[in-house]
C-alpha cells in the first residue's frame, strides 16, 4: 500500500472486539489486507495527510484521527473511541503502560508507536483470531483474571517482546511466535506459578476491579474509590521499579517493569502495605510497628526529592494508606535511617532520571498541587 494505491476505504476491515487494544485491532486490519502495519499507516497518511498520528496508538486518540480512521476502516467513531485506554480510564497514566524494548528505527510492526503487552497462553488459544486485551498492557496485572495463570511477556524461547501473530486463527500447532515459530499457547512453567501467593492474588484482584471502575472490597481501606486505589499502586510500582533487586539478574530488573519476577517482587511489597493498612480487629502496637517498618524499607530507597513527591502524591491515595505513610515519614525524619546501598548520583538518580526517559509523567503529584493551590 503506497501513495498511488491507498484506497479511500479498506476492502477488508474486521470489527474490533470489545476488550481489545486499539493497536491490536490495527494489526488485525493490516493482516486482513495483507500489508504490514507500517504500510497500512502510510496508506492512511496518504489519504489523510493533515491528521497527526497518536503515539502510542492506544492512548488519548484525537477526534479527527478517530473520525478519519473510522471512515478508512468502515466502522463507527463511537466503537473506536471505546478502544482508547484513556477513554476507558481517564485517571490512568500513559507512563505506566508496558513498553517495548529496543526498537529499530524502521519496524514494519511500528513497535515504537504501540504500547507493550503481555498475554495469556490459554486465552489466545481460545480466541477466534489472535488479539490483545486492553488490561494486558498494565504491569500491575501479572495473571489472567479468567484462567488464573501468569501472563507472559514476550516469547519464552527467543525473547521477542512482540511475538503474537495478530489476526491468525488458532491451529492444532498452537499460536506460533512470529519471530521464531515457538508455540506461545503452550503450558506455563511451574516456576512462575509457584511464586504466586495470597498477597499477589489479593492485590491483583482488587486492582483489576478498580481498573474497571469498582471500589475495593467493603471495609478494605475504609471509604476508598477505585481511582484512589489505582493511584497508590501505580505510584509505588513506578518508583520502586527504578531500584535493582540483589536477588535477580540485571536483565530481570528492567525499570520498564517488563519481567515477571521483578514485577512480582515489587507488587509483593505493595500488597503488604495495603494489607497492613486494611482495618483489623487487631489494632495492637505490633501491627502499627510492622506497618512503619514496611514503609521505612520503601523510604530508605528514595531521595529527599522523591520523599517530597510521594507525600504530595499521597493526597490522592486512600486515607488509610496516606496515614500510614505520614507516620513513617515522621519516624523517618526523627531517627535519620540508613541510606540505601544503591544510592549514587551515577546510578538511579531518582525522578530526574525517570523524567528524562519519559517513564513518569507526575500527573498525580501535579493534580494534588493544583487542587491545593485552587487551580
Amino acid at each position: 500500500m503506497n501513495a498511488a494505491s491507498a484506497p479511500a476505504e479498506l476492502p477488508f476491515a474486521p470489527r474490533p472486539f470489545a476488550h481489545e487494544l486499539f493497536s491490536s485491532w490495527l494489526m488485525r486490519i493490516a493482516d486482513a489486507n495483507c500489508v504490514s502495519l507500517e504500510e497500512l499507516m502510510l496508506g492512511f497518511q496518504c489519504r489523510y495527510p493533515k491528521i497527526p498520528w497518536a503515539e502510542p496508538l492506544d492512548w488519548n486518540l484525537s477526534p479527527p484521527f478517530l473520525k478519519a480512521m473510522a471512515r478508512f476502516c468502515r466502522t463507527s467513531v463511537r466503537t473506536l473511541r471505546t478502544l482508547d485506554i484513556r477513554a476507558r480510564l481517564p485517571h490512568a497514566q500513559a507512563a505506566l503502560l508496558l513498553r517495548p524494548g529496543t526498537v529499530p528505527d524502521r519496524c514494519p510492526r511500528l513497535r515504537n508507536r504501540r504500547t507493550g503487552y503481555a498475554f495469556c497462553p490459554t486465552c489466545i488459544s481460545k480466541q477466534t483470531c489472535v488479539y490483545v486485551r486492553w488490561e494486558w498492557a498494565f504491569p500491575a496485572l501479572l495473571r489472567c483474571h479468567v484462567h488464573k495463570i501468569p501472563l507472559r511477556h514476550g516469547c519464552h524461547l527467543c525473547g521477542e517482546d512482540d511475538p503474537l501473530p495478530f489476526g491468525a486463527a488458532p491451529t492444532a500447532m498452537g499460536i506460533l511466535c512470529q519471530s521464531c515459530r515457538a508455540n506461545l499457547s503452550g503450558a506455563v512453567s511451574g516456576f512462575h506459578v509457584q511464586r504466586a501467593n495470597r498477597t499477589h492474588f489479593f492485590l491483583e484482584k482488587t486492582y483489576h476491579a478498580a481498573l474497571r471502575g469498582a471500589a475495593p472490597g467493603f471495609g478494605l481501606l475504609g471509604e476508598t474509590t477505585g481511582t484512589q486505589f489505582c493511584r497508590f499502586v501505580d505510584d509505588l510500582l513506578q518508583l520502586l521499579a527504578w531500584y535493582p533487586s540483589p536477588d535477580l539478574a540485571p536483565r530481570l530488573t528492567d525499570p520498564t517493569n517488563r519481567y515477571l519476577p521483578f514485577r512480582t517482587e515489587i507488587l509483593a511489597m505493595v500488597g503488604a502495605l495495603v494489607r497492613n493498612a486494611a482495618p483489623s480487629s487487631d489494632r495492637s502496637a505490633r501491627r502499627d510497628r510492622e506497618g512503619t517498618e514496611l514503609w521505612l524499607r520503601v523510604l530508605s530507597l528514595f531521595s529527599e526529592r522523591e520523599e517530597e513527591w510521594i507525600e504530595i502524591a499521597s493526597e490522592l491515595w486512600p486515607t488509610a494508606l496516606r496515614q500510614r505513610l505520614h507516620e513513617a515519614l515522621d519516624h523517618h525524619e526523627r531517627f535519620n535511617p540508613r541510606r540505601s546501598q544503591f544510592r549514587s548520583p551515577l546510578f538511579r538518580p531518582g525522578l530526574k532520571y525517570i523524567n528524562h526517559f519519559k517513564f513518569r509523567d507526575l500527573s498525580a503529584a501535579n493534580q494534588a498541587e493544583q487542587r491545593n493551590s485552587g487551580i
